[in-house]
C-alpha cells in the first residue's frame, strides 16, 4: 500500500482519481457560488424595478419640465391678453372721443348749413330786391327822360 500512496499521480487511477477530484472540487465550488434562483430572481425584480423607477423619473422630469414651459406660456399669454385689453381699453376711449368730436363736427356742420341757407335766402332777397331798383331806377330815368323831353318841348313852344 505504501507504494500506492507514494505514486499515485504516476498511475493511470491515480491520475482519473486526481482529475476526478479537481472536477468535483470545480464543480462544488460552482455549485456554491452560484446565486439561487431566489437571488437572481430578486436581483432581476430589482433591475426591473430600477429600469422602471428611471424611466418613471426621467417622465416626471419631462412632465415637469413641460409644465413648466407651459407655465412660461400661459403667464406670457395672460401677459399678452392684459396688454390686449389695455390697448382695447385705449381704443375704445379713442373711440368715445372721436365719436365726441364728430358730435361736435356735425353740430357745427349744421350751424353752418343753417347759416349757409339764410345767406343764400337773403342773397335771394337781395336779388330781388336789386331787380326791383334796378327796374324803378329804368322807370325813373324814363321818366327823367319824358319830363326833360316835355321841358324842351314847352321851352321851344314858349320861345
Amino acid at each position: 500500500m505504501p507504494e500506492e500512496i507514494a505514486a499515485p499521480i504516476t498511475s493511470w487511477t491515480g491520475l482519473i482519481s486526481l482529475m476526478g477530484a479537481l472536477g468535483l472540487g470545480g464543480v462544488l465550488t460552482a455549485l456554491a457560488s452560484r446565486p439561487s434562483r431566489r437571488a437572481v430572481a430578486a436581483t432581476a425584480a430589482k433591475d426591473e424595478a430600477t429600469g422602471e423607477a428611471a424611466v418613471i423619473a426621467a417622465m416626471a422630469d419631462a412632465f415637469t419640465g413641460t409644465t413648466g414651459a407651459l407655465r412660461e406660456e400661459v403667464e406670457r399669454m395672460q401677459d399678452m391678453l392684459n396688454d390686449l385689453r389695455q390697448r382695447v381699453a385705449e381704443a375704445e376711449a379713442e373711440l368715445r372721443a372721436a365719436a365726441g368730436r364728430e358730435a361736435g363736427l356735425e353740430r357745427l356742420i349744421a350751424e353752418q348749413r343753417a347759416m349757409l341757407e339764410t345767406s343764400h335766402n337773403d342773397v335771394i332777397r337781395l336779388r330781388g330786391e336789386r331787380d326791383g331798383a334796378i327796374e324803378k331806377t329804368v322807370q325813373q330815368e324814363g321818366e327823367i327822360r319824358q319830363l326833360k323831353a316835355v321841358i324842351e318841348a314847352r321851352a321851344r313852344v314858349g320861345d
